[in-house]
Parts: structure tokens; C-alpha cells; sequence
């Protein structure tokens, strides 16, 4: 886990439109659908996330969406599943560029 890090996106050069990523990190997986629109993240869906307790992570996409940020330490806390959840956001957003 320590090994995820979550690089700074620029939404604005995004075109509108649902992205999806995954990310795996064997006991932890996720999947998220990321939609942009005029430059910002408007919802972020969980189709997936096997976790072992994290269920509540998962307020974490609320926060994204909010603070426009995915790379903010302070949007998510320190669990494992917030920080799979987040990178989840960043592989959809990166598969784009």
C-alpha cells in the first residue's frame, strides 16, 4: 500500500465524458466511473470495491468530487481502501491523456 501515490490531474484539459478505472492491490480492488464535465469532476460511482473493512471509505469519492482533488492527503484519511479508492479515480482520469 505504501507504494500508491496519486499524481495532481488538471481536470480542465479532460473532455467531457465517463471514465472508468480500476485498481487491484490483491486484498483491496476497486473499480469507479469518474464524469467530467466543463473541467471539473461532477460524481464518481463505486461499480466495485472488494475490501476487507473499508466499507466507509467510500466517502471518500463524496470528498473528491468536493474539493476537486484527488491527490489530497487530507480528502481521504490514511486507510487502504480510501487510498485504492483515489488511484481508482486517478488510472480512469490518466487513461484519457
Amino acid at each position: 500500500m505504501r507504494e500508491i501515490t496519486i499524481e495532481e490531474i488538471c481536470f480542465s484539459d479532460i473532455p467531457n465524458g465517463v471514465y472508468i478505472g480500476d485498481c487491484d492491490v490483491n486484498f483491496i480492488h476497486a473499480r469507479v466511473e469518474v464524469t467530467v464535465h466543463s473541467g471539473e469532476i461532477t460524481g464518481i460511482r463505486i461499480s466495485e470495491h472488494g475490501n476487507e473493512r473499508g466499507k466507509a471509505a467510500e466517502a471518500v469519492v463524496e470528498r473528491i468530487v468536493m474539493e476537486q482533488r484527488i491527490d489530497d492527503d487530507a480528502v481521504s484519511g490514511v486507510t487502504n481502501s480510501s487510498a485504492v479508492l483515489k488511484k481508482t479515480a486517478e488510472n480512469a482520469l490518466k487513461m484519457i491523456r
